[in-house]
């Protein structure tokens, strides 16, 4: 008997990174104003559900992802009214809201972690406290993960920045005060989460007695990840979001290892994580595309798709290489091929990535530490900077200036432009079961095009893209993406500029 199929396995995803967005009040800043004033553009290009990015109240040392008040929104963002009123508005257009949580950390500025600083006794292990440093762990955001409290006097241990101290879920109290924090969001009506670093949990206390490896004079992160007691953690979170009805739980799990992501996905876990095994490829390889859709495949995953997100460079820049017609192609594979998609948001326009030329371009915090890091340690200002720009990510977090891009935006696009591409994909999408919930039939790479079939009951769309972007004719005589006795409806074809077919959706009956 075939299994339940749920909302958001029906569903396109689009990422709305809330500081760069949409500007609602001309200060520069991305609101949720700005994002309420776009959602009749999401519902006209046919998006099912938006992810929110953090919103609370935050010093923003990691653009909201540095917590200090999990039951507020930031007043640079809006109110806690706007908020109210851009679920509204999302809701009366047919599109779901889920928003970012970061509970493996808080922002030190947090009441809970001042009161522990102070050794109030109800706070005194809401974080992880050592009198002296227990172990070599490094911070993901490059340098010592343990930054001494002058009032404490003892060290606490941060995984990423100094100003983001990590939560200690080895105590019971952390699970009921996370649980209190779900629940105030599902009651204002929230679709469901997306749980931040959610493998990154710090629930046993022995890992702490254990240095990490080092490889290739760079620390391999093995024990402060993916402890034991985790998914107990995460069980728990899962039981009472499901409680709600029509709940969805997606966590980053941040790993490349396919079945480390899977082993937090399943029944009375995460509903979906995303898998970076095939999203976070740092240049395209259809190859090795084509690897890891039969890798899942066989595994029975039911893959997330994105090449794009805030913690990341732009698909456009970094796998497009700002070719429009590569752009095409990839987006005519995040919207047919089997799983949930998760667009980013601009990149139906395209949108490229940030130019960095100078180090007061570092605006993320993973790009200032590496910066400040190195020049700590005497190297000089250009190398320091080189360095960082490697570990930045405000390459695709620019503020968008939607004015700029009015024309190319679903309702006036050009027929033959990118937005328009995206907008009839999605169309068809909703049109096609197939193409929503269909399996995969023949699965073929030869030389560089793909082509594969998907199926639901007895209809059948078959998608080919020529990644070499030479493209072919399709005349009666020349039909080279099937073979020659299927008969076929062109639903959608994909020109490069001398008018060649380079990508192919076709209803096989």
């Amino acid at each position: 008997m075939e299994k339940n199929i749920k909302w958001f396995e029906n569903t396109v995803f689009y990422e709305v990174y809330v500081p760069s967005f949409c500007d609602g009040n001309g200060d520069g800043l991305g609101d949720l104003p700005g994002v309420t004033s776009r959602i009749a553009y999401l519902e006209k290009m046919g998006v099912g559900a938006i992810w929110l990015t953090p919103f609370y109240a935050s010093p923003l040392v990691d653009n909201g992802y540095d917590v200090s008040d999990y039951l507020s929104v930031d007043e640079r963002y809006g109110t806690m009214a706007d908020f109210d009123r851009l679920l509204g508005a999302a809701h009366e257009a047919g599109i779901r809201v889920i928003v970012d949580m970061v509970l493996n950390h808080t922002s030190t500025q947090h009441e809970w972690f001042q009161k522990s600083c102070e050794n109030q006794e109800k706070y005194r292990d809401y974080y992880i406290w050592k009198k002296e440093i227990p172990n070599n762990w490094e911070s993901f955001f490059d340098g010592g993960a343990w930054e001494y409290e002058e009032r404490r006097g003892m060290y606490y241990y941060h995984a990423f920045a100094k100003e983001q101290a990590c939560l200690n879920w080895s105590n019971p109290e952390i699970l009921r005060e996370c649980m209190e924090i779900l629940r105030f969001w599902l009651e204002k009506g929230v679709d469901g989460f997306r749980l931040d670093v959610i493998n990154f949990l710090k629930t046993d206390k022995e890992a702490f007695l254990k240095n990490n490896p080092e490889k290739d004079g760079t620390q391999v992160h093995v024990y402060d990840k993916n402890q034991k007691g985790a998914r107990e953690k995460i069980a728990a979170l899962s039981a009472l979001v499901h409680s709600y009805p029509d709940t969805f739980l997606l966590g980053e799990v941040g790993d490349d290892d396919l079945q480390t992501i899977q082993s937090y996905v399943g029944e009375n876990l995460l509903d979906a994580a995303f898998h970076f095994n095939l999203g976070s490829m740092e240049k395209w390889d259809e190859a090795y595309l084509v690897k890891q859709v039969l890798c899942m495949e066989k595994a029975g995953i039911h893959p997330t798709l994105f090449f794009s997100s805030h913690d990341m460079k732009r698909h456009f820049s970094r796998l497009c290489g700002e070719n429009v017609e590569m752009a095409e192609l990839l987006a005519l594979f995040l919207l047919t091929a089997k799983g949930v998609p998760f667009l980013y948001q601009g990149e139906e326009l395209p949108l490229a990535d940030v130019r960095l030329e100078n180090s007061s371009d570092l605006k993320d915090a993973q790009g200032r530490y590496a910066y400040e890091k190195l020049l700590s340690a005497g190297v000089g200002e250009e190398e320091a900077f080189s360095y960082a720009k490697e570990r930045a990510r405000d390459y695709a977090r620019a503020l968008i200036d939607w004015r700029h891009w009015e024309e190319s935006t679903v309702e006036n696009s050009q027929e033959n432009s990118l937005t328009c591409l995206y907008g009839k994909l999605l169309k068809l999408r909703r049109e096609y079961e197939a193409l929503r919930r269909g399996k995969y039939g023949e699965i073929t790479l030869s030389g560089r095009r793909l082509y594969f079939e998907r199926s639901c009951g007895q209809e059948r769309i078959a998608v080919t893209m020529d990644f070499s972007l030479q493209g072919w004719d399709i005349s009666p005589k020349s039909r080279e993406t099937a073979k020659p006795e299927k008969e076929k409806d062109i639903l959608l074809a994909v020109r490069n500029e001398s008018g060649h077919i380079i990508g192919l959706v076709e209803h096989l009956t």
